[in-house]
């Protein structure tokens, strides 16, 4: 990806046809669109003979490109900050055009918009597209779909549907006769049922398939999960191929001089590995992170698994928006498979707003079918949670507590105990069918899953997220031009719900998002994308992290020195309650980003706490007098003199 002259438009260039493009635009941040070349459908015989022909060669010279970038920030003695790899994955129902302007738009904004994101020397963004389908209404594509039917379904519909024709041929010719026969009518009426009930579970089925759903589950599971997986092992094989570049001088021969990068990454800093998924490319993204990290691991098992993968990488953030997961995989529980991959990570962010209509009805209903569990509330989507609206007011929800708990003399441990917030019991399920306590129309996490919560964990992994409740946010709506254009609405507006601001939504609330989303006026699922603040917001948190985006911060506010990261935290929390946006700041990111605490250190001892039940001095009233100072404590604030923000200044 490169930006024209005037630097407000996106090109793309192919690396094969172009090959000398990355030299003309060293001045910006790289960039790259890297497109799964498997077909949406496995016999679609042109594609993948179109894609073979065309894209081993340039599959090869996007990843010797992506890796040079890579490679370069590591060996470039000017730049401190270790090179970051930001992976962008959309979700379902999404065609090429679409996906190409979302990329499109991310990379003109970090590349010139943002400042900040821009001054940054050690970051290359990547936009995965992966074949999911576009939904569509055309008789040409109703007609390929009735055509994939199988046989004996096509002989049911099609022996259905002359039954149903004939039932009322018969009623309209001799149905009211006098001297119709009683027991042929009463033949052709059994006839008719059976007939209607079986075409109607024939269409059911041409229905969910129409609806591409299931379909883009498969894609990105067996299509868009095994790319991305290769993609990023063939980057990490390729930085190694660089490192024994630089060692061949040393040794001369070429398999020595890999076996040496290999066993001596120590010499160069581990290139961070960030992931932006929206919707069910969050699906993908968690699986990619599961096969790369947990296959063969045995650190996997352990309650506090490193973040380092492959011979080059570490994860750093993970950005979901929307995704289209279960709730469970944000619970402490033995049915949780993302639990291991998850902990990895070393920031982890959710956005997700209550009115979020295609993981509340679409998504739910459909995995109603696949997911094992015995109630409706266990498949509920993490997309579609949302804060409690009644007892918080907007912005960061926790920040006194905080502040009041969280202090510096104080080891994680004992604040985590100290703390009386419990995230579980501030995310909700709404319309649960007044199910939950006192009938109150919603249903908490810590309701829902009960018997985790029953043993009194000191944390969960919820506690590892910091969560952004969008459903009330309002802003300018940004309109993206065929050609790349951008204009602003003249008006605020609510982006994802009408932004009434109540309790939680009522039946009437989601019928009105329904009209909305049918007339075009609100995106309930991507609307993040589409608000000025949201935007900037999601873009400095996945390419500058929390602490660079408080140190952003910083430098637009005058009144906040750089070194003052609580006031710039003031600001953040300013910020997001004027536009509606509550926050549960994750304790974690507090000790380490507004404290300046040592990430690994805190982590581990925040982890030590998952699953753990509480001492009974938790469960009974703590003494007046706080316990003098831990080695803990003290260790996590080890060697953390600076507490200014890490981000440079903008050119």
């Amino acid at each position: 990806m490169t930006l024209d002259g005037a630097r407000q438009r996106v090109k793309m260039h192919s690396l094969v046809s172009h090959p000398n493009v990355k030299a003309a635009n060293q001045a910006d941040l790289p960039g790259y669109f890297v497109m799964s070349t498997a077909p949406c459908n496995t016999d679609d015989k042109a594609a993948f003979a179109t894609s073979k022909n065309n894209s081993e060669a340039q599959a090869r010279a996007g990843i010797r490109a992506i890796a040079q970038d890579l490679h370069r920030i590591e060996t470039d003695e000017t730049i401190a900050e270790p090179p970051e790899l930001t992976v962008a994955v959309h979700g379902y129902n999404t065609e090429e055009n679409g996906i190409r302007a979302w990329y499109s738009d991310m990379y003109r904004h970090v590349a010139q918009d943002d400042l900040h994101i821009r001054s940054q020397r050690n970051l290359v963004f990547v936009g995965y597209r992966w074949s999911s389908e576009r939904l569509s209404v055309k008789l040409s594509h109703l007609w390929t779909n009735m055509r994939a039917l199988p046989e004996v379904p096509q002989a049911f519909l099609a022996l259905g549907l002359l039954v149903v024709l004939s039932y009322w041929g018969w009623a309209l010719l001799w149905g009211h006769s006098q001297g119709a026969n009683r027991w042929l009518g009463l033949f052709f009426q059994a006839c008719f049922g059976s007939a209607i009930a079986s075409t109607m579970l024939i269409l059911t089925l041409l229905l969910l398939r129409i609806t591409g759903y299931f379909r883009d589950v498969y894609r990105a599971i067996n299509f868009g999960v095994p790319d991305l997986t290769e993609l990023i092992r063939q980057i990490d094989q390729a930085v190694v191929e660089l490192r024994a570049e630089d060692l061949r001088r040393e040794y001369r021969d070429v398999i020595e001089a890999i076996r040496q990068a290999k066993q001596q990454s120590d010499r160069y800093q581990k290139i961070r590995l960030n992931f932006l998924g929206h919707s069910m490319g969050g699906l993908v993204i968690t699986n990619v992170v599961r096969i790369l990290s947990d296959v063969f691991d045995t650190r996997s098992i352990d309650r506090d698994p490193p973040s380092e993968i492959g011979n080059t990488l570490s994860l750093g953030r993970l950005i979901l928006a929307s995704p289209d997961i279960p709730v469970l995989s944000i619970v402490s529980s033995r049915a949780n498979g993302l639990a291991s991959s998850l902990r990895r990570f070393r920031e982890a962010y959710l956005f997700s707003n209550e009115g979020d209509l295609a993981l509340r009805l679409a998504s739910t209903t459909a995995n109603y079918i696949s997911f094992p569990s015995s109630g409706q509330s266990h498949g509920h989507r993490l997309g579609s949670i949302a804060l409690t609206n009644k007892v918080y007011s907007k912005g960061v929800i926790n920040l006194p507590l905080l502040r009041e708990h969280y202090v510096k003399d104080l080891s994680l441990c004992d604040a985590i105990i100290k703390d009386p917030l419990d995230i579980l019991n501030c995310l909700f399920i709404t319309h649960s069918s007044g199910k939950g306590k006192k009938g109150r129309g919603y249903l908490s996490l810590g309701d829902l899953f009960r018997d985790e919560t029953q043993k009194k964990t000191r944390a969960t992994l919820a506690d590892l997220f910091t969560f952004f409740d969008c459903t009330d946010y309002k802003d300018y709506r940004l309109e993206l031009g065929r050609n790349g254009g951008r204009k602003y609405s003249a008006h605020k507006t609510g982006l994802l719900t009408r932004a009434k601001e109540k309790e939680n939504l009522k039946l009437w609330d989601y019928i009105e998002l329904i009209i909305d989303s049918l007339l075009g006026r609100r995106d309930v699922h991507g609307g993040y994308f589409q608000g000025e603040y949201s935007r900037r917001l999601m873009y400095r948190i996945a390419f500058l992290g929390f602490e660079g985006t408080l140190g952003a911060i910083a430098k637009e506010s005058i009144a906040v020195e750089a070194d003052d990261r609580e006031c710039a935290l003031d600001v953040f929390d300013q910020r997001c309650a004027e536009k509606g946006i509550q926050v549960y700041l994750s304790p974690l990111r507090y000790r380490v980003d507004v404290q300046g605490a040592d990430l690994k250190v805190s982590k581990k001892k925040m982890l030590d706490t998952v699953n753990a039940e509480k001492t009974k001095a938790a469960d009974s009233e703590l003494p007046e007098a706080l316990p003098a100072p831990s080695e803990v404590a003290s260790a996590e604030f080890k060697g953390t003199t600076q507490l200014g923000p890490s981000v440079p200044s903008a050119g």
